[in-house]
This record gives structure tokens, C-alpha cells and sequence, in this order.
């Protein structure tokens, strides 16, 4: 996973280190953005990924944690050429754990989904001519936890539990145009979000920095 992650970073260098050389050599503004729409498409990682299975004594226990991986779906409108404002459904983690013991089968899943709001701002006297634009952004907006367990054994019992917490994400970054229609972005932020009443999966708080890529179309304007 690590690997991977590096490859990605210096993917992103070089594609950004291009387009820095191509627009050094041109006089050229970078266009307006006002009037844009784009839509995302983003993966990436927060602080931990855990997969793993384990036998312990007196029943197995095979656990399938994706927590850490994150991805989203995003909309901006870009209301001037360096402000933004948009929203982003994306998820923080999934967790399924299925236990076998001498009682039954228990089957346990929780998820973290959030709903952000913000505003995302590229000055535009940063941007490398119309390879690249850098960023800050700011988001709030509901964390949604849910899990439940379901017991199988002489008797059927299901548990399900639904909690939101509000958080908020800031972030910096850079959008590196390819062409006029699509983006890519590379940037880095961190999620505070305030405490479930309740255990959702492994955690109570899903507070955490995370690293990210994204896929964007931009049309209209």
C-alpha cells in the first residue's frame, strides 16, 4: 500500500512539473473559471487500513476492515473565477466482522458516510498558466455512522444502530487541468469530527487526516 501511495505522488509531481514547464513558456492568462461546473470522482486513504482473519480459541473469527479507504462523489460551482462553492457525499470506512463460536454465528457491519457543504478557494495569481491551480477548501456538514449485528444461533437477534456526529474538512491541493474538460486533482486534508454516542465499528471518533486524488469533469461556463 505504500508502494502504491508513492506512485501516485510521483505521478502527480511529474504531471504537475510538465505543465509548470509549458506554462513558464507562455504570457497567456489562465482562463476564467467563473461559471464552471465540474464533478468528481475521488478515492484515497486516511490515517490506517486494516484487512485481516484470525483464529482464535474456541471459535474463528475472519474480520474484512476497510477502514482508512476513503472515496466521494463531489459537484462545485464555480460563483467566481477563484471561488467555488459545492457539496461532497463520500465514505470514511466499512467494517465486517462474521464470528463462529459454540453459541451461534455473529455477523457484525458499520459504515461512516458524511454529507459536506463548502467552499473552495484558487486564487488565481498562483495558477501555473492553465496546467495547474492550487487550493485551499472547507467543508461541513453531517457524519452518518450506522452498524448492526445480527446472532444466529438457536434464536435469530438483530441490533442495529444509526448516529450522526458533525464534522467539518479542510483541505489544500492543486487541480491539474488536462485539457478543457477534465481535471485531476492531488491534495491533502483532515477531517474533525466530533464523537458518536456509540461505537460505530472499531471507533467512536473518525477524526483523521487523509490522502486523496480525484477525477473531475468541468463543463458550462
Amino acid at each position: 500500500m505504500r508502494a502504491v501511495n508513492v506512485g501516485i505522488v510521483c505521478l502527480s509531481l511529474t504531471v504537475l512539473s510538465s505543465g509548470a514547464a509549458r506554462s513558464s513558456t507562455s504570457d497567456e492568462k489562465p482562463r476564467s473559471l467563473r461559471g464552471k461546473h465540474r464533478i468528481e470522482l475521488g478515492i484515497g486513504l486516511l490515517s490506517a487500513v486494516r484487512t485481516a482473519s484470525e483464529v482464535e480459541v474456541g471459535g474463528i473469527t475472519t474480520s474484512s476492515d476497510v477502514q482508512g479507504v476513503i472515496w466521494k462523489i463531489a459537484y462545485a460551482y464555480h460563483v467566481e473565477n477563484d471561488v467555488a462553492v459545492g457539496l461532497s457525499l463520500g465514505g470514511l470506512s466499512f467494517e465486517a466482522t462474521t464470528s463462529v463460536s459454540g453459541s451461534g454465528v455473529l455477523t457484525e457491519s458499520a459504515s461512516v458516510v458524511h454529507l459536506l457543504f463548502g467552499v473552495k478557494y484558487q486564487p488565481s495569481r498562483f495558477a501555473l498558466g492553465d496546467a495547474a491551480r492550487p487550493y485551499v477548501s472547507a467543508s461541513v456538514g453531517p457524519y452518518f455512522g450506522s452498524a448492526s449485528n445480527v446472532r444466529v444461533g438457536t434464536t435469530i437477534s438483530t441490533q442495529s444502530l444509526s448516529e450522526t456526529a458533525l464534522g467539518s474538512r479542510l483541505g489544500i491541493g492543486v487541480d491539474i487541468l488536462l485539457g478543457r474538460l477534465f481535471t485531476l486533482g492531488v491534495g491533502f486534508g483532515y477531517h474533525v469530527v466530533s464523537d458518536f454516542d456509540s461505537r460505530i465499528g472499531s471507533e467512536k471518533n473518525y477524526s483523521s487526516p487523509e490522502f486523496g486524488i480525484s477525477f473531475g469533469i468541468a463543463f458550462g461556463g
